[in-house]
């Protein structure tokens, strides 16, 4: 008999706030269906067709239950630090303890209910003698609005937060706030802006007595920001300049300095090279996230080099780790790079990693970037299957889709560079196709 599926749970059950916990757990304990591993099928399954574990949800009911209960009572003590603090006539407090609030519900990945707290903080900040409050609140509001996918609402915030922390000279604060607009720029692939907030950053932070990692991911960015748009001279000095900045904290800094290494050596078309760097990384790195995004940079690097049951292995991989961590706005990039495998495979089927990447990418209002990418791996992938009018159809809503951010040239095949490469030309000009734009 059939075993029920992660798609099927989905759609069998309502989808409300009450049940997240056991999607989450569902999604956790999930398994991939072994009659598929090997088969033609199983090399094409994503999230959907895993396997809802026998029991697993009847064993934890009881501890789920009382996990969110736990966690309730928890923001409930902080609404009543909220009230207290009001009722007292102290503002600040009050704004204090809703950013407690919000920080319990960004822990739980509740994006909207982190938001709502932090408005709500600065709303009782704003107008206070002492503006810390609000300056932070801001900063919190636009993190929260960021996640959520509001990406000019979230720049508009920071940029306020920079403000209002500049106003009152703190320093740390005024940078955090630049990172976080810089940030939001490069999840628009908007690299020129965002530099000029990562400048913005560095010289705040000329202004805190204690040197912190913050310098280092700032000139981190700035490096990122100029490999990026194809300037990759310019991003060498940036990453030995952050490598310098890390100083005593190398260590916890290692392991974005080597993936950065890596995707270096990537866009120089150093393959052999690159893999060092990110093995490099992966060894180091004890982050979720962090692991995710090395792992697929090393998925994408191998399979420059033609080991593609290596490069899937890796990317599968990915998966897991994304998965285990909740993490699913990552496994867009997972599906893209299976895509582009299964495609160079000549199988015809490939299709159906790039269309479930596309339905997480909607589903969870992530970056148009993030689109636009997987439109353009998906039209390649579909001119090498042979259907050339598809391919020129999600060609042209790709290349919309970068134009929207200004982006002048597709990505790179095998890095993240969106400059001219060797047989590249700016993005031709023409009206988007009708029905494919990009969302």
């Amino acid at each position: 008999m059939p075993r029920l599926t992660l798609d099927e749970a989905h759609d069998a059950l309502p989808h409300l706030e009450e049940l997240r916990p056991v999607f989450d757990h569902l999604l956790v304990e999930s398994q991939p269906d072994p009659t598929r591993t090997w088969s033609g099928s199983g090399r094409l399954g994503t999230l959907g067709s895993r396997l809802v574990a026998n029991g697993s949800l009847a064993a934890a009911a009881g501890r789920l239950a009382e996990e969110h209960a736990a966690r309730l009572g928890e923001v409930y003590a902080a609404v009543a630090r909220v009230l207290d603090a009001l009722d007292a006539g102290d503002r600040p407090a009050a704004a204090i303890a809703l950013l407690d609030a919000a920080a319990l519900e960004e822990r739980q990945d509740r994006p909207e209910r982190a938001e709502a707290y932090a408005a709500a903080a600065y709303r009782a900040a704003r107008g206070e003698q002492d503006q810390g409050p609000a300056a932070l609140s801001l900063r919190r509001w636009a993190r929260a609005t960021r996640a959520l996918g509001r990406l000019s609402d979230a720049l508009d915030r920071y940029a306020r937060a920079y403000e209002a922390a500049w106003a009152i000279s703190d320093a740390s604060g005024a940078a955090e706030a630049a990172l976080g607009a810089g940030n939001v720029l490069e999840d628009q692939g908007r690299w020129p802006e965002a530099a000029r907030w990562y400048h913005t950053a560095l010289e705040a932070l000329d202004g805190v007595a204690t040197p912190t990692l913050d310098r280092c991911y700032a000139l981190l960015n700035l490096h990122i920001a100029a490999r990026s748009r194809g300037a990759i001279d310019e991003s060498v000095s940036w990453l030995e300049r952050a490598q310098e900045a890390a100083g005593a904290d190398a260590r916890e800094a290692m392991p974005l300095i080597e993936n950065a290494r890596g995707q270096l050596s990537m866009a120089r078309g150093a393959f052999a090279e690159a893999e060092t760097h990110l093995r490099k990384a992966l060894d180091a790195a004890t982050d979720a996230r962090a692991r995710v995004t090395i792992r697929l940079n090393l998925a994408e690097t191998v399979f420059a080099q033609g080991r593609t049951l290596d490069a899937a292995e890796q990317a599968r991989e990915a998966e897991r780790d994304a998965i285990r961590a909740g993490l699913v706005p990552k496994l867009p990039e997972v599906y893209r790079i299976l895509g582009r495998i299964a495609s160079a495979e000549g199988d015809p089927d490939a299709f159906v990693l790039f269309e479930r990447a596309l339905e997480i990418i909607r589903a969870r209002s992530l970056p148009a970037l993030e689109e636009a990418q997987t439109l353009q791996a998906y039209a390649d992938a579909e001119a090498h299957r042979g259907d050339e009018e598809a391919a020129r159809d999600l060609l042209r809503a790709a290349q919309d889709g970068f134009r929207a951010l200004g982006i002048t040239h597709m990505r790179q095949p095998w890095a993240d560079v969106y400059g001219p490469g060797p047989n590249d030309a700016p993005l031709p000009d023409h009206q988007p196709v009708r029905g494919h734009d990009a969302e």
